[in-house]
């Protein structure tokens, strides 16, 4: 995640984001996709209640739509940038991308490695 800090300034990319993905699932070996955005068939959901009656509360994008959704968020994300076009405050700012890239849920993993960047990475790059 040095590389984060290292980068705090520069416009968010694919290409960022792919390398950090690919960083955090060193070594995984229970995944198809690393380094790009999932490609799985099967939908990613948010479930609760017991393993014979669950009850879906969210279904994300199917991964034919993760890319043109990922996107979106990369280019909203660089213009509410502090030198964006539409700069929010920095902690605005960070729950709505934490709450936008979570409901895209671009990786396969589950997505908790960035939890912590979609949390303070905004902030961060907001100062």
């Amino acid at each position: 995640m040095v590389g984060l800090y290292r980068t705090f300034a520069a416009p968010l990319t694919d290409e960022m984001l792919f390398a950090w993905h690919t960083m955090l699932t060193k070594g995984r070996r229970d995944l198809k996709s690393i380094g790009r955005y999932r490609t799985g068939a099967e939908p990613i959901e948010v479930v609760s209640g017991s393993l014979h009656a669950p009850k879906a509360h969210f279904e994300a994008p199917p991964s034919s739509k993760v890319a043109r959704e990922m996107a979106r968020f990369v280019k909203w994300f660089n213009r509410t940038a502090p030198s964006g076009s539409a700069p929010l405050p920095a902690l605005t700012r960070a729950g709505m991308a934490h709450l936008y890239f979570e409901s895209i849920h671009p990786f396969e993993d589950g997505n908790a490695p960035y939890r912590p960047w979609s949390l303070s990475g905004p902030s961060v790059k907001s100062c």
